[in-house]
């Protein structure tokens, strides 16, 4: 039986004297508390007791911290919890799983190429799933994260000597065992799953100090954590807060509050009844998707679909967050049956935060979203209406995040724009350029250099020409045929792309103005049935009415005309008159 742990987790100081997870963090390598008291502490206090001991014959020695046999994981390495996966999910075929893989290998071979060429062939796969053998790799190419790591080899190192703010240290101290709980890898304090994650948020605050920390950052952190090394991770988190979600973690959260005002009127398309409804009830969109959006739904859905959708989110970037969470609301409150049971404030948060766990399933939930007509285009649109807003009402922005990527394509698209290929027809300056030329021009009459100036160990391959014996010479490039840009065939190819993509554009402007068109006809429609309801309505009131007055004035007839006052003051008759009316 679990004994409950004899001292809240809470406590900051207890949490520094018994883990070593960096600097200035003292206590014994490697203990442990009861880890079984210490996960069931943790979840009396998140309110969702799961005990892990209620089934002893569930243990077994799959999973040891210290010596303590644990439940046996499931496939994500979940040890309870809202996450865990009890039940085994279908697999895909063998075959099936190993040819994806090749294919994704042969990707990676080749991914400036596929990116460039054949992204949609990507997009394509990554909804799919990405297999779980290579999902690590394949987030650090989609996000770049590898060629970030490879230009600042040991820069990670060098930011983990740093000493680092102790303001933001002792608050990721504080948030490091509220991480994941229930997972293998962070269930033991101190264990190499929260050092990894302290090294990891305390190299951040010091590579950005203007953000410094975000208690949002720690559960992203952490899946990244699951699937690849702490400086990979590290890399990869960079650019998720630099790229595909600039300003979320930052002081004041506009950039959040930002995407709640363009979220909420994306709703208002997406499902008109949940937009009605949440207005009605005067439900700001940040305190539902701040969660949501921030932790990328690491905290909301099951661990299969967490998966798939950090994916999708890789690939297409912050659409696929929004997408997501516009599913979520329009199959909770999206039609009147559903309403019924969320009359009120309270009704409503609560069905939020107990979503339906038929829409978060993995197969449902990627079929929709991928289904679900929201573009970069449409969310750029929406930014700067909502901006506009935000800067008549509030003013300008106190902080100004870099410009957000929509995926990977953008975020190469980019690269390839700061750090143009230097290749053999562009690049005279550099030595392979001109043995490249040379060899490519062989085929021609190069003419051969003075003979005063040959080696005399016998004559030169190929028409490199050198000046003094010494150093290459440049060749002029006035007297050069090789063209110095693109080839003419290149930049018909370019334009004929950039052609394609336009009338690509252009269709779909025309099928969202179509549906914006269509979306204007059905509320102009429930407008116009609304104001026949409410004249009907009046109708019935005033028909009612008529023959209330009716029948009070035959009753009154019927008992005989009132006696006179002696008086005859005319309020007493007013009154009269006023009874019968009514």
């Amino acid at each position: 039986m679990v004994t409950p742990a004899p001292e809240p987790v809470e406590n900051s100081q207890d949490l520094g004297s018994t883990s070593s997870l960096g600097p200035g963090i003292s206590g014994p390598r490697g203990q442990a508390p009861d880890t079984l008291s210490y996960l069931d502490s943790v979840s009396l206090m998140s309110g969702t007791l799961e005990s892990l001991a209620d089934d002893v014959s569930s243990m077994g020695s799959d999973s040891e911290i210290n010596g303590l046999a644990l439940r046996k994981t499931d496939k994500y390495g979940f040890l309870g919890g809202s996450q865990y996966s009890g039940r085994p999910e279908s697999s895909i075929p063998v075959d099936v799983a190993r040819q994806r893989e090749l294919k994704w290998l042969e990707m990676f071979s080749n991914w400036d190429k596929w990116l460039s060429r054949r992204f949609q062939k990507v997009k394509l796969r990554c909804r799919k799933g990405i297999p779980s053998s290579l999902r690590a790799k394949a987030w650090q190419y989609l996000s770049n994260s590898k060629e970030l790591l490879e230009q600042n080899s040991g820069k990670f190192e060098e930011l983990e000597r740093a000493p680092g703010d102790p303001k933001w240290l002792d608050v990721i101290e504080k948030d490091l065992h509220r991480q994941f709980p229930f997972h293998e890898m962070f269930a033991a304090r101190g264990g190499h799953g929260q050092q990894d994650l302290y090294r990891i948020l305390k190299a951040y605050t010091i590579y950005r100090p203007d953000e410094g920390y975000c208690q949002a950052q720690a559960p992203v952190a952490a899946v990244l954590l699951m699937h690849m090394p702490a400086e990979q991770a590290f890399w990869c988190l960079v650019q998720i807060c630099d790229k595909y979600l600039p300003g979320y973690y930052s002081a004041g959260l506009e950039a959040i509050q930002l995407d709640g005002e363009i979220f909420f009127a994306l709703l208002r398309r997406a499902s008109p009844l949940a937009h009605r409804h949440l207005r009605r009830q005067r439900i700001d969109p940040v305190l539902y998707m701040t969660e949501w959006f921030m932790c990328i739904f690491a905290r909301t859905l099951p661990w299969a679909s967490v998966l798939r959708v950090w994916d999708m989110f890789f690939c297409e970037g912050v659409k696929i967050i929004f997408r997501v969470a516009l599913v979520l609301l329009r199959h909770t409150l999206g039609s009147v049956e559903k309403l019924r049971a969320c009359q009120g404030m309270y009704e409503t948060m609560e069905q939020l935060r107990n979503l339906p766990q038929q829409c978060m399933q993995e197969d449902f939930l990627v079929h929709e979203v991928t289904n679900l007509p929201v573009t970069e285009a449409l969310i750029e649109r929406e930014n700067a209406a909502q901006l506009k807003k935000w800067r008549e009402t509030r003013g300008e922005l106190q902080y100004r995040p870099s410009r957000r990527l929509h995926g990977s394509r953008a975020i190469h698209e980019e690269r390839r724009r700061q750090q143009p290929p230097l290749g053999p027809s562009s690049s005279l300056l550099s030595l392979p350029g001109l043995k490249s030329r040379g060899s490519r021009a062989a085929g021609g009459a190069p003419s051969p250099p003075p003979p005063a100036r040959r080696a005399s160990a016998g004559p030169i391959p190929g028409p490199v020409v050198t000046a003094e014996g010494l150093h290459p010479s440049l060749p002029s490039p006035t007297g050069n045929s090789t063209p110095l840009g693109a080839s003419k065939e290149t930049r018909k190819q370019e334009k004929e792309r950039q052609k394609q993509e336009k009338e690509r554009e252009k269709e779909r402007q025309k099928q969202e103005k179509e549906r914006e068109r269509q979306e204007k006809e059905r509320q102009k429609w429930e407008k116009e049935q609304e104001k026949e309801r409410q004249k009907q309505e009046k109708e019935r009131q005033k028909q009612e009415k008529k023959a209330h007055g009716r029948k009070l004035s035959i009753r009154q007839k019927a008992d005989g005309p009132p006696a006179p006052n002696d008086g005859g003051d005319k309020s007493s008759a007013a009154e009269a008159r006023q009874d019968a009316y009514f």
